[in-house]
């Protein structure tokens, strides 16, 4: 294995709780870096993370989250349009790239009255908090966003 080449025990655990665009491209993008960096990315899906994951959220438009005033706006403005990229084609192609797996957190679906079905089909199953916690406790790399 050369340096460049991550061991495949490399790892990085998010936890993702916004829903808004300017929280998810940057989450998008970290991911999708890690992955093409041969990281194995588990991400923790929980409340208001689980709202940008519903299969009707796709055609939410996009948004910023408040107080950013006319930043926001502008920024609004520029991720509806067509030649920027969704955070959710970044996920798309991070998961056609590599190991990516996207976990929705079983309490917050219990609480915000969802389903397995009303989540997008990236997301690769449901699970509670200690289970993940199990299966990230190696990670190398952590994030809550």
């Amino acid at each position: 294995m050369t340096p460049e080449e991550p061991a495949p025990s490399e790892q990085m655990a998010v936890v993702l709780t916004e829903n808004a665009d300017d929280k998810l491209l940057p989450f998008a993008t970290l991911v999708s870096g890690a992955v093409a960096m041969g990281l194995q990315v588990d991400v923790f899906v929980s409340y208001w993370g689980l709202v940008a994951f519903r299969k009707d959220g796709a055609t939410t438009p996009a948004s910023v989250s408040p107080g950013h005033g006319a930043e926001g706006a502008r920024l609004e403005a520029a991720l509806r349009k067509p030649k920027a990229p969704s955070w959710r084609t970044i996920l798309e192609m991070a998961k056609s790239l590599g190991e990516l797996h996207i976990w929705a957190c079983s309490q917050s679906m219990d609480v915000l009255g969802l389903k397995k079905e009303d989540l997008d089909p990236m997301v690769d199953g449901v699970t509670g908090v200690g289970t993940f916690v199990d299966r990230t406790r190696t990670a190398n790399v952590s994030y809550f966003i």
